[in-house]
């Protein structure tokens, strides 16, 4: 990424991702700073935010993670160690006033040999973190503001089939770094979204997944819970709208017949399929990582049931990178997560107990691209992809 992008990266993230943060005033009155957090091969972007929130008075924790770290992490530390709680990231997040995370890997298989017990073991000890992270106000925002972005390295290019540059031009492409307004042009993505709630998705809590080619077939009820935006201030790039579904009410069939699936460094899961009864998958296979799969739905607590579904919107997102914070997005596609749910779909003091509970989180991405594919809201609409349009559209049914 050229110096030209780098700042224009680390303008939008401050100005806009984290634009409701006045990071001087956070020092001055409650020295608070930006946890800034990161793997070496983003140290110039890393070294373009630290200088300018220096600037406006701010401070900065400072974290990289060396590229050995997570490995050596999983497979030499006890079972005691993955098994404490992080009481060193609760006390940064006690004095974070926001936290991003920038996404720089140099090798996205370091956990593709990981025992998943050992991931699973180390999820369950952080939830405290977790949840304290992801806590919402009364509002539905997040206390502790943060943000993941991701950053081209040559592994994600490596992942995506690319030359760097490519994947470079990729990437920042679906920043709109080029933009002439880059912050305006977000703005708009967030108003799109809102739109698309007011005008489709709340015309009925009752969600059904129909492809006409294949036995896919699954409903669910998202009564109660609140569509969410995802527009570029939680993750960047971004453009994804999404849900919890009522912990119990997911039954039918879903397949997953063409794209892969990697559950944030794991193994390629290919060709799956999964029949829900009641919330719960009963039965499920896989063409690729069967083991893999077996694995993370009988040994974690709560897996088996899903804790999110989404559309992805993204119309410069077009292929499958192996990064979940790009593939999530990519229009035309939904995603629903095994796993936990997030709390911001039910405000602060209203129940939570239809939301799914569990250490982990893995999104299953599927295309809609095809025009056997659709989702119904209700009895009402009919939602498909137009590849022309490069846009969901809805259509009476």
């Amino acid at each position: 990424m050229t110096g030209t992008h780098i700042r224009r990266l680390a303008d939008i993230l401050l100005d806009y991702s984290f634009g409701m943060v006045d990071f001087g005033k956070a020092w001055r009155e409650d020295k608070k700073r930006l946890w800034l957090r990161y793997k070496p091969a983003a140290d110039g972007l890393a070294q373009v935010i630290a200088e300018s929130v220096f600037s406006r008075g701010g401070n900065v924790f400072l974290e990289q993670r060396p590229s050995w770290w997570d490995y050596t992490f999983f497979t030499s530390a006890s079972d005691n160690v993955l098994s404490q709680c992080p009481d060193d990231y609760l006390y940064k997040l006690e004095h974070a006033a926001a936290r991003l995370v920038i996404l720089s890997d140099s090798n996205t298989q370091a956990l593709a040999n990981v025992k998943p017990e050992k991931r699973t073991m180390w999820s369950r000890a952080s939830k405290p973190y977790s949840d304290l992270a992801m806590k919402v106000d009364s509002q539905g925002n997040f206390l502790t503001p943060w943000c993941g972005v991701i950053f081209p390295t040559e592994a994600y290019a490596q992942d995506m089939g690319m030359s760097l540059l490519e994947c470079r031009e990729y990437v920042y492409g679906a920043m709109y770094l080029d933009a002439e307004d880059p912050k305006m042009k977000w703005q708009q993505v967030a108003r799109d979204q809102r739109e698309m709630i007011q005008q489709v998705l709340n015309k009925s809590s009752q969600i059904t997944i129909v492809d006409e080619a294949d036995d896919t077939c699954l409903e669910m009820s998202v009564d109660g819970h609140r569509w969410i935006i995802s527009d570029g201030h939680v993750n960047f790039p971004s453009d994804e709208i999404f849900n919890a579904p009522r912990k119990t009410s997911v039954n039918g069939v879903l397949t997953i017949p063409s794209l892969s699936q990697y559950d944030h460094g794991g193994p390629e899961v290919k060709g799956i399929w999964l029949k829900f009864m009641d919330g719960k998958a009963v039965e499920w296979s896989a063409d690729v990582g069967q083991t893999y799969l077996d694995e993370f739905l009988t040994k974690n607590p709560g897996a088996n049931y899903l804790g999110e579904f989404a559309f992805g919107r993204h119309p410069l997102i077009n292929k499958i990178s192996k990064q979940i914070l790009l593939d999530e997005k990519m229009g035309g596609t939904i995603h629903l997560a095994l796993g936990r749910a997030y709390g911001l779909h039910v405000l602060e003091g209203k129940d939570r107990s239809t939301l799914n509970q569990s250490a982990r989180h893995w999104d299953l991405i599927r295309d809609m691209r095809k025009p056997t594919a659709y989702i119904k809201i209700g009895d009402e609409l009919k939602v498909s992809w137009n590849q022309a349009d490069c846009k969901w559209n809805a259509e009476n049914l």
